[in-house]
């Protein structure tokens, strides 16, 4: 008798790497630097600080540029200085702060907030990381009286003015010192406000194996 057996399979690996997703996040910071000089122009101080972007701040950044492209028109931005302690939070508005303005000085000879003017906004780097900036001009603040500097804020929106202590328009930004500052009659306090936006992406591998 002649007995005959055979047998056969197969067996396939297959391996694919591809980029699946390119996601991108980004943040956006916000920083104050303040140089404090007396009334003969010696440097009396000098600090830079982050700044706390609020919510309101947040809605309006991304509804002006969003939901109402080419309608909005900027209001300021108006810069104002702090003259107390208080915790900063995300909720803050102009209504609800729970820190007071410090009116004691005078702008281009008037009694106002400095009115930020920013630069046209540069960028540099590439992927995976690209860092764009837009610095406003340094807004000079005199003194008239003897003070105490805590921070600054940034208000803009619908409705805000350079009025001292008003509570119009929209609270963009806060910021505080590490410590207090003093300032007398005659010193001047120049603060220039800068923004930056920083995304990265970061490449995704996924693998997939059949058998």
């Amino acid at each position: 008798m002649h007995k005959e057996s055979s047998g056969f399979g197969d067996h396939a690996v297959a391996t694919l790497q591809a980029n699946a997703s390119i996601p991108e996040g980004m943040g956006i910071d916000g920083h104050y630097h303040v140089v404090c000089h007396d009334k003969d122009g010696n440097l009396l101080w000098e600090e830079g600080f982050p700044n706390l972007v609020v919510a309101v701040g947040k809605q309006l950044l991304l509804d002006t540029l969003l939901r109402t492209s080419g309608t909005y028109t900027t209001v300021g931005p108006f810069l104002g200085l702090i003259s107390n302690s208080t915790t900063f939070a995300a909720a803050d508005t102009m209504t609800s702060k729970t820190w007071t303005e410090l009116t004691t000085y005078t702008v281009g000879g008037s009694g106002v907030r400095g009115t930020a003017v920013f630069s046209a906004s540069t960028s540099s780097g590439t992927t995976p990381s690209n860092v764009t900036t837009s610095t406003a001009t340094s807004i000079t603040y005199t003194m008239t009286g003897s003070a105490t500097v805590y921070g600054c804020f940034l208000v803009t929106g619908s409705g805000a003015v350079s009025t001292l202590s008003s509570t119009a328009g929209t609270l963009y930004s806060e910021g505080n010192f590490s410590t207090s500052k003093t300032v007398t009659s005659g010193d001047t306090v120049t603060v220039t406000y800068s923004t930056t936006a920083t995304s990265r992406s970061e490449e995704h591998t996924s693998e997939l194996q059949s058998h």
